[in-house]
């Protein structure tokens, strides 16, 4: 079997060295390269991964068939339209981008240049995820009526400033986290219609420097359906807490209720470093990339989220924004 030739373009997000991590491993792929800006990162990622850093156009000269992009979010267009133009399918980290603009420009240069292009959404994979969608579509819960969603983290500016800077990454928490259960209530079928939003910023919780940027949210959604969802999108772990976070969802139907933890299976270890939680479930991000490098041989795939469902879950984000700036009500098109 022919080698799947991968690169990845910005390095810059915290899952950029997972990654690297999974994709040097597996014996049919040739990693060519990554490209990024920054001089010391691209030197401690290359002395991280031992993959090689070359420049955007001479790594895209590899005629690699898939890249992964994970920089800041506000170059995301330049990566993905470089990308398109050399005919490589991609696979972006979300959110897509920081305007619905830019997203829609994303999209409209993969599908000119006849690539695709998806949004790293991994929770998809999750099986608890997929058991919570096979029990909704067979009408076990009956008629969804709420559904309460938590995905709260460590503020990932402590690993990466840029997180915290709207101009890099078009926002903080709120930009960060409604996204992946604004996708997973896209995933089972559910359609926004209005949002409310307050998003708040805590200075303790962010880096020097980015005291403005929100890093506390509540948002309110209510759905084409008739029900309404709640997501806590808060960076409200302590840097002390033993793991990144957690994602959590409880849905509520005329017939019954089911909780989900994307991330429950863990183990309480001890040492050097204190005390930590081992995941020991599936990889989710394995899952995603595995499929990912099937779409570059060709493959339909069935979870992988598409560029428009990341811009339509982006759609959700910049409403819950403009809701909190205006303290109204936002209704989605």
């Amino acid at each position: 079997m022919t080698p799947v030739r991968i690169a990845l373009l910005g390095v810059a997000h915290v899952h950029a060295d997972g990654y690297a991590a999974w994709l040097t491993a597996q014996p049919d792929l040739d990693i060519v390269g990554f490209a990024e800006d920054d001089p010391a990162l691209a030197q401690d990622f290359a002395a991280g991964t031992g993959l090689r850093h070359r420049p955007l156009a001479e790594l895209l000269e590899w005629r690699p068939d898939g890249v992964l992009v994970c920089s800041e979010t506000v170059h995301h267009l330049r990566y993905v339209e470089a990308a398109a133009q050399a005919g490589a399918h991609v696979l972006c980290e979300k959110p897509i981008a920081t305007t619905l603009a830019d997203a829609q420009a994303l999209l409209d240069a993969c599908a000119q240049a006849g690539v695709t292009v998806h949004a790293a959404f991994p929770v998809r994979y999750s099986p608890a995820v997929q058991s919570l969608r096979a029990q909704l579509r067979a009408g076990q819960l009956g008629a969804p009526l709420a559904y309460s969603g938590v995905n709260h983290s460590v503020a990932p500016d402590h690993e990466r400033a840029w997180f915290s800077d709207p101009a890099l990454a078009g926002g903080g928490a709120g930009m960060d986290h409604i996204i992946h259960i604004a996708d997973l209530l896209h995933h089972f079928g559910e359609r926004v219609q209005g949002v409310r939003a307050q998003l708040r910023s805590v200075p303790e919780w962010t880096v020097p420097g980015h005291e403005h940027a929100d890093a506390a949210g509540l948002v309110t959604l209510t759905l084409v359906s008739g029900a309404v969802a709640t997501i806590d999108c808060s960076w409200s772990r302590p840097r002390t807490y033993p793991r990144w976070g957690h994602l959590k969802l409880d849905v509520t139907g005329t017939a019954g209720l089911r909780s989900l933890d994307a991330f429950a299976e863990h183990l309480h270890v001890t040492n050097a470093r204190g005390r930590q939680w081992a995941g020991f479930g599936p990889d989710l991000n394995a899952a995603m990339l595995r499929e990912f490098v099937g779409v570059c041989r060709g493959h339909v795939p069935t979870l992988l989220a598409s560029g428009q469902e990341g811009l339509d879950a982006l759609a959700v984000v910049l409403a819950a924004y403009d809701a909190s700036r205006s303290g109204q009500a936002v209704t989605l098109p």
